[in-house]
């Protein structure tokens, strides 16, 4: 269950089993190449989508133009589930972030029916919705009011979650491209602050996880720069 509460770790395959994901999710063809856009902002599609393959990033575009990234998500997670809420329009940009993306369709009547017939995954479905909206203003402060390092700190905290402490190791799909879109600077800068991180013992990190080490002078960095 402890899983099920974290909204990084969110794999809709975990949860419920193959066979009824094959009765609710029937269009499993859906691709889409690097770049292509899957909804527009005020699209009224009545529609949730599940990655089943690649990755998909939620963007927004300032007024200079500026891409402005809230997520980025990965196979096993869902999108566009606001609509279960009574949005009635878009209010952002769905766009395939990996090559070959591949994403499943579902009706919200049968999105309706698959929260009533798995209470775990109706009770998860409300929790994401609450904590996606928390995450999104809070990264928004972030990247107005602090610096690169404090802003890649601040995304290692929300990775980790309630697990932040030493020695535990959290799995991730961010590649350092990904997170540098989240934070808004470069994929050169990510990589120069992680192997800053790593040569002072703090944490390790890996493409597929992060390791943290040392939580006091991870945090003391915020104090310092």
């Amino acid at each position: 269950m402890d899983s099920l509460w974290h909204m990084h770790n969110f794999d809709l395959y975990s949860i419920l089993c193959p066979t009824k994901i094959n009765n609710y999710f029937k269009n499993n063809g859906l691709m889409f190449k690097k770049g292509e856009v899957i909804y527009f902002p005020e699209d009224e599609e009545q529609k949730i989508y599940l990655v089943s393959k690649g990755k998909v990033k939620l963007c927004k575009y300032n007024q200079d133009g500026e891409e402005i990234v809230k997520l980025i998500l990965s196979k096993g997670e869902i999108f566009g589930e606001k609509i279960l809420l009574g949005q009635q329009k878009r209010d952002e940009y769905a766009i395939a972030e990996g090559d070959n993306t591949a994403l499943c369709l579902l009706s919200i009547e049968k999105m309706r029916n698959l929260m009533r017939d798995n209470e775990q995954f109706g009770l998860y479905i409300y929790k994401l919705i609450g904590l996606r909206i928390k995450k999104i203003e809070r990264r928004l402060e972030i990247l107005v009011c602090k610096d690169a390092d404090e802003r890649l700190i601040e995304f290692i905290k929300d990775i980790f979650d309630d697990d932040f402490s030493d020695g535990n190791t959290v799995k991730h799909h961010y590649s350092q491209n990904d997170i540098s879109k989240l934070i808004g600077t470069s994929r050169e800068t990510v990589s120069k602050l992680m192997s800053k991180y790593k040569k002072l013992d703090i944490l390790d990190y890996t493409r597929s996880s992060i390791t943290l080490k040392n939580k006091t002078n991870l945090l003391q960095m915020l104090d310092t720069e």
